[in-house]
């Protein structure tokens, strides 16, 4: 499935605390607007009109860099579409690909800045298991469908259908997500933790917090990074988070140095899981997405865990993944043999 490049889209991502608006043609992005509005603003203040204003402002910015050629159509995706965003869409149950989610699509009428309604993307739910503690086995996602089957579609145009196979996406970030998917292009399961709210809570919020830097350092130094995995690997994650204070105490490593060290200790007790998650469903090749410099320390450490290497998704397939999934999905929704549905 692919999108025409003559179709042009304005895709909304918004998280908990930001949203961003991209103009889509096609597999590139024309142009990216950003509010630092989200889920968490709706709950804050009570009301969805301070989100609807933000996103507004965003897509109206983006829109701009069309100079007037129409917008066939403004799709929003990730948290947008929970109780706190604009609308609350169900989930689908995986396995769902393109086609499923274009069917779970509910749409948002209300002004945004431009005449379209706005195409709301559900998120994928994973069905719990069979017995009474199948409750375990149950995720929920929304955003990362759009990043992983957008990955996909801009990895599959580029390779024959020969190397096409079963994959699985890791996604670090606030909620590392490690995403499954078959053969079909479809997502079959998902796999969450709270590893990056998990890093910030502790380091913002308990005794450690006055042992780190106010601003977390943008590069970080590889030998800390290395010795906080080394201590979470012996002595565990909260053993990790003390010594922290203990580093401080004894003037062992700077304040950048310390936050490194702690970042090493998550991201060891979150490949752990993810690792045994991996094993536990085998895929042919096995993408790591997000931002730097997350992308590259679960790669790294990824590779050793699981004893083979795994690939890292380029700046340019990361960074455009959300959008043109979520575009795709839109597309699909709105064709002429299956348009968009009124709620």
């Amino acid at each position: 499935m692919w999108f025409p490049d003559k179709f042009l889209a304005i895709a909304i991502d918004g998280g908990t605390t930001n949203t961003r608006a991209r103009l889509v043609r096609g597999d590139r992005i024309l142009a990216t607007a950003r509010r630092s509005v989200g889920a968490r603003t709706t709950v804050l203040e009570a009301s969805r009109s301070p989100l609807a204003a933000g996103i507004r402002d965003a897509v109206l910015e983006a829109a701009a860099a069309a100079r007037g050629e129409r917008i066939e159509l403004v799709t929003a995706a990730g948290m947008l579409g929970s109780e706190a965003g604009l609308i609350a869409v169900p989930h689908v149950d995986a396995p769902a690909g393109i086609a499923e989610l274009a069917r779970g699509i509910v749409v948002y009428r209300e002004p945004i800045g431009l005449d379209q309604p706005v195409v709301v993307v559900p998120g994928v739910k994973t069905p719990p298991a069979q017995g009474p503690k199948g409750w375990i086995e149950a995720d929920v996602m929304r955003g990362e469908e759009c990043e992983t089957l957008g990955a996909r579609l801009l990895l599959d145009r580029d390779r024959p259908d020969r190397e096409k196979a079963a994959e699985t996406y890791v996604w670090p970030g606030s909620h590392t997500k490690i995403v499954h998917v078959n053969l079909s292009g479809k997502i079959t399961s998902s796999f969450t933790t709270l590893a990056g709210e998990f890093t910030s809570a502790i380091a913002k919020h308990t005794l450690i917090s006055s042992s780190l830097p106010i601003d977390w350092p943008e590069t970080l130094d590889h030998d800390s990074v290395r010795l906080g995995m080394e201590a979470c690997r012996h002595d565990g994650l909260g053993r990790a988070a003390f010594l922290v204070r203990i580093a401080a105490l004894q003037g062992n490593l700077d304040a950048n140095q310390r936050f490194a060290f702690w970042l090493g200790g998550v991201v060891e007790s979150d490949v752990a899981s993810v690792a045994a998650r991996i094993d536990r469903t085998p895929s042919k090749r096995i993408w790591i997405g997000g931002r730097e410099p997350l992308r590259s320390l679960y790669a790294e450490r990824l590779t050793e865990a699981l004893g083979s290497s795994v690939s890292i998704l380029s700046d340019d397939v990361a960074d455009r993944a959300a959008a043109i999934g979520a575009a795709a999905v839109a597309w699909t929704a709105n064709r002429p043999d299956q348009p968009i549905a009124p709620n």
